[in-house]
């Protein structure tokens, strides 16, 4: 007998192997994974989330949390159907751009994040305030591009800083979300509690019509206020002489206020507004002049404005980045 020892122990695991794995005993094959989370999702855009999981109707809730930790609101919680769920949702225009981290729960079966990006316009790392934008498109008489002039209003909300190195980036997008141009304007600086106005014009390879614009501003930093922008007077808008139902240029006078330096020359940035204060485009000009304090000059600003209609002017808005020269010892 004791050379069948072996086979009887053999035999014995393999008995209590069977009365352990009794019917109804064994823990259920919960599983969770993603069918698609986006790689980017686009501002103004569809969104949508879908997942795999057993058992085949559970009931599971997803999340989403951007990039300054705002949650997105209308998910909530859905239950399975034949081991599947989705979740559809508007990218709204000012949702923030950057990492987003979408998050699963469903109970038993258990959780699991990915993270996608949120593409789109920001002044999240600026802390500048987008008051108004808008743009006119006019088609090109010799080929099938267009031309553009955009118009950005930006505030600064502190009061005691001035942003510094502001830049400002343009996408102009038609009505399925795709960039048909880029544009980039450099605002300088913008002066604690001020509003800017952005002006500038870009050409398009195309005369698909423009949707909207998406904004991107930059800045380095915020600095103790020490800026100081000299005073405009006699701002108006004049049609162009050689196409008159188009802007021609924006015209007025610059004042050197300040009470000890030259101003020896500035960029005017230019915002024009129809009557209802709607911005419809935006152009740029320079003054090359140097003026002692308490001196002005005339200006002339025509860059970028020819593709607004001249009928749908109200006012203009002008913004200048100065140079000064310190007076001598």
């Amino acid at each position: 007998m004791r050379r069948y020892r072996p086979f009887l122990i053999v035999l014995a695991a393999a008995a209590a192997a069977a009365v352990t794995a009794v019917p109804g005993s064994a823990q259920p094959d919960w599983t969770l994974r993603f069918s698609f989370v986006p790689q980017q999702a686009f501002q103004g855009l569809p969104a949508a989330v879908s997942i795999l999981v057993k058992p085949a109707a559970v009931r599971c809730a997803l999340s989403v949390r951007y990039a300054d930790g705002s949650l997105q609101s209308g998910l909530g919680e859905t239950r399975s159907a034949s081991g599947r769920a989705a979740w559809k949702w508007d990218m709204a225009l000012d949702a923030p751009a950057g990492p987003a981290r979408a998050a699963v729960h469903c109970g038993r079966s258990g959780s699991l994040s990915r993270v996608f990006t949120v593409v789109g316009g920001t002044v999240r790392p600026s802390k500048l305030q987008i008051v108004a934008q808008g743009f006119s498109q006019r088609p090109d008489s010799y080929d099938s591009g267009s031309a553009v002039s955009y118009g950005v209003v930006l505030d600064n909300p502190s009061d005691i800083r001035d942003a510094q190195n502001v830049t400002v980036l343009v996408n102009f997008l038609d009505a399925g979300g795709k960039v048909l141009q880029t544009a980039t304007n450099r605002a300088g600086t913008i002066g604690a509690a001020a509003t800017y106005n952005v002006g500038g014009s870009a050409q398009l390879p195309t005369q698909a019509p423009v949707s909207r614009l998406e904004v991107v501003v930059q800045t380095d930093g915020f600095v103790k206020h020490a800026f100081h922008e000299p005073a405009l007077e006699n701002v108006h808008v004049v049609a162009s002489t050689f196409e008159p139902d188009w802007v021609g240029a924006v015209r007025g006078d610059v004042i050197n206020d300040a009470p000890l330096q030259t101003l020896t020359n500035a960029q005017l940035s230019i915002v024009l507004f129809d009557a209802a204060g709607k911005v419809i485009g935006g152009g740029t000009g320079y003054l090359l002049a140097a003026l002692p304090p308490g001196t002005r000059a005339f200006f002339d600003a025509g860059l970028g404005l020819n593709s607004v209609p001249a009928a749908r002017v109200s006012t203009a808005a002008v913004s200048i980045q100065p140079t000064y020269k310190a007076p001598a010892p």
